[in-house]
């Protein structure tokens, strides 16, 4: 079973962690077995400092997912996720949805771009989307996204040119 280890200093998530490592595992492929990912919330303000460091892009974003492990091993490291509770506040009001449902939407996005999945054609956003939606549902999280497509692709910093 994957290990999910949350990082929540403000204390955010509340009681909602138990759902939202359910729903990192159910997102997570059969190699992530045994293996371990960390999931950190934080304030725009840092969101906006790492975005910079690691992608070189400025502002904020919703999501950073941090790929830590090549391959399947018994010490195996997945990766970290990082979500933004600022923006997810401020979009949530926005969707009319919840801000806890937002931000776990975000850890979810972040999750499948870890398992391998992509947003950067309308193919590819359309079946991470539907796939968002499934495992939300499983989790009987409310799917929030009522957007076409994202107003700017979450990146994944070792997907990035030159990181």
């Amino acid at each position: 079973m994957l290990r999910v280890k949350v990082s929540d200093r403000r204390n955010i998530l509340r009681n909602f962690h138990a759902k939202v490592i359910r729903l990192l595992r159910l997102a997570a492929p059969r190699g992530w077995a045994g293996g371990e990912l960390s999931l950190a919330v934080v304030d725009g303000r840092e969101m906006t400092r790492l975005n910079r460091r690691f992608t070189g892009r400025r502002g904020q974003t919703d999501v950073l997912a941090f790929p830590l492990a090549d391959g399947p091993s018994p010490a195996l490291v997945v990766g970290e996720i990082v979500v933004n509770a600022s923006l997810a506040a401020r979009e949530a009001r926005r969707r009319g949805a919840e801000p806890i449902h937002e931000l776990t939407l975000y850890a979810l996005h972040g999750a499948l771009h870890l398992a391998g999945y992509d947003d950067h054609s309308p193919q590819d956003r359309s079946a991470m989307y539907a796939r968002e939606e499934v495992i939300l549902r499983q989790a009987g999280i409310p799917y929030t996204r009522r957007l076409p497509k994202l107003r700017r692709a979450p990146v994944c910093p070792s997907r990035v040119k030159g990181g």
